[in-house]
């Protein structure tokens, strides 16, 4: 059981893993400040030395507490995060920060604050979350949360770049969405494998399809359709996205019907041409995805600086903090640091860099799904299908956008972009699938220790 002191989990994998990524993020630190000053100046290590500190009291209160979770996942999550924390180091640190109590913290060092709360909740939630009955039982009153969060922010929050996803509450602001994927994953999944069998085993025939009977699909359809319409309502059409593929995803994985993944393609397409149709910046955003170029110095301005960006780093990159970000004082890329980050390391560290970053990502991903794959029950592998989905899904919508293949969305890039309800959120989930994890022992499996 967690917390039973004389049984000490001795995470070798975790710690052989962990200990050369963490070495290379003060290096990353001195590399950059090196470029940067133009002069071999070490410069200031604190930032890095906290990240190190935070992960490593990661590491040794897991192995204290007997904590029997995947050994993988805390490397890649350290390893994408140290990208994140050396190029937000790198960048202006006015772009964004904390003003509050006194306390007056750059873009980095309140990224790094946001780290040390999201340790705590993923260690809180790993560690504490013996019994998943609170999040299974009470799927309803998850649903509820889920509901008042995004009434909340359609009364009370502000617009940035057109979509009204900010609340603010005094010295902080945050994020409610980033919280309601959680809360959606966990309702999803109380909700299939309380149904999966009937689900799986009763249909209704139109045509060629099959399709669930509506008395045992209703529910969860309904309160999914009221979540969208308000993310829609707040056009937030990013999250609407990645919810939509969390859904379709975790339905899936519970049923195995193909026909109720051509449903929901169908139901996709239909609902991005009427969106597009209804939404001027909708139909703005897929216009400059087709042709940046018509409005270089306006509407795709972003998009066009990106791809010259991205040119500009080739495959090898332009190196650590010699990459074009700032010209005459000015950003090249607005929102560098959130929406276009993965471009900025894509530019200093080349193609290699980023597949580098895309195989942490990929590596967090494969293990969440092994989780659920040996999960002991259908709740807790839904559970680690729905926050893996998340996770995944939102690095590919960022990245692609990022690089063109899709129009660009507002939402970030987990643990890597700059945004403290982000990286929250995002730990929350690790947290949750340390969990299932630590419950099913896939650890002893895994690595052998």
């Amino acid at each position: 059981m967690i917390g039973s002191r004389s049984r000490i989990a001795w995470r070798g994998a975790e710690f052989r893993l962990l200990f050369p990524i963490l070495l290379l993020v003060p290096l990353g630190f001195v590399i950059t400040n090196i470029a940067l000053a133009g002069a071999p100046e070490v410069g200031d290590l604190t930032l890095a030395v906290g990240y190190v500190l935070l992960f490593a009291g990661a590491h040794l209160l897991l192995v204290v507490l007997g904590h029997r979770g995947d050994q993988l996942i805390l490397p890649a999550v350290g390893a994408m995060g140290g990208v994140g924390m050396i190029m937000l180091n790198r960048l202006p640190q006015d772009l964004a920060g904390t003003s509050a109590f006194g306390l007056e913290l750059g873009m980095a060092a309140t990224q790094l604050l946001w780290f040390g709360v999201g340790i705590i909740a993923m260690l809180a939630i790993a560690v504490g979350l013996r019994d998943d009955g609170i999040l299974r039982h009470y799927k309803y009153s998850w649903a509820a949360v889920g509901i008042a969060l995004l009434a909340a922010t359609l009364v009370l929050g502000y617009e940035v770049n057109g979509a009204r996803l900010w609340i603010d509450l005094g010295p902080v602001s945050v994020q409610p969405g980033e919280l309601l994927k959680i809360v959606l994953v966990i309702f999803i999944a109380g909700y299939l494998a309380e149904t999966r069998t009937l689900l799986t085993s009763a249909s209704v025939r139109i045509g060629f399809l099959s399709v669930p009977p509506l008395p045992y699909f209703l529910p969860m359809l309904a309160l999914f359709g009221v979540v969208m319409l308000i993310v829609v309502r707040l056009n937030d059409l990013g999250t609407a996205l990645l919810f939509f593929g969390i859904f379709l995803t975790m339905l899936f994985v519970a049923t195995g019907r193909r026909s109720y993944v051509l449903i929901g393609l169908v139901l996709f397409v239909a609902g991005s041409f009427v969106a597009y149709r209804l939404f001027g910046h909708v139909q703005a955003r897929v216009d400059v995805w087709l042709d940046p170029f018509a409005d270089p110095l306006g509407a795709g301005f972003q998009p066009v600086r990106a791809i010259y960006a991205l040119g500009r780093g080739g495959i090898f990159g332009e190196g650590l903090g010699q990459g074009l970000v700032t010209l005459g004082g000015n950003l090249t890329i607005p929102f560098v640091h959130t929406d276009f980050i993965f471009t900025a390391i894509a530019e200093e560290l080349g193609l290699l860099g980023a597949f580098a970053l895309l195989g942490f990502a990929m590596v967090l991903v494969f293990r969440g799904l092994r989780i659920a794959a040996l999960a002991r029950d259908d709740f807790g592998a839904l559970l680690a299908v729905g926050v893996t989905t998340s996770l995944g899904l939102q690095t590919l919508i960022i990245i692609g956008g990022n690089t063109k293949l899709i129009p660009l969305t507002g939402i970030t890039l987990p643990f890597v972009s700059y945004g403290g309800s982000s990286i929250l959120a995002s730990f929350i989930m690790i947290g949750l699938l340390l969990a299932v994890s630590h419950r099913s022992g896939t650890a002893d499996r895994a690595s052998g220790s």
